[in-house]
């Protein structure tokens, strides 16, 4: 596991809009959400308060998450990430989530909706589809 030690302070906001911008981030508007096709696949991950991983509706382990990324990459696919409260401090499950989805370089949307139905846009705002 990678020493995350030099992000302690960092909200984590902060850290997944910076992760978003530098590592390939959608903002997602009608048009992209059209253009989703089989070769470019989309997976739902989302980090529960409590430390548990959804993907796409199943309970997972950190490594299945890291499986997971590492075949959606193959596939040039995107994840869309929601985490639970996040005005509290985030879980470690959710930085090392993040960890994987930055090694895996694949884009990401991030939610402030357990549903998916908004975004993060770069200023921190959520947006709506």
């Amino acid at each position: 596991m990678s020493n995350l030690s030099w992000i302690p302070r960092l909200p984590i906001s902060r850290l997944l809009i910076g992760c978003a911008l530098l590592y390939g981030c959608e903002h997602a508007h009608p048009v992209s959400e059209k253009l989703a096709t089989p070769a470019a696949p989309i997976v739902k991950v989302a980090v529960m308060s409590d430390g548990r991983i959804i993907i796409d509706g199943r309970q997972v382990t950190i490594e299945l998450v890291r499986d997971e990324f590492k075949k959606l990459a193959e596939r040039n696919g995107r994840v869309w990430y929601y985490r639970e409260a996040p005005e509290r401090e985030p879980p470690p499950q959710a930085k090392e989530v993040m960890q994987a989805i930055i090694e895996s370089r694949l884009p990401v949307r991030l939610s402030s909706r357990p549903d998916y139905s908004d975004s993060i846009a770069p200023g921190g705002q959520p947006t709506l589809k």
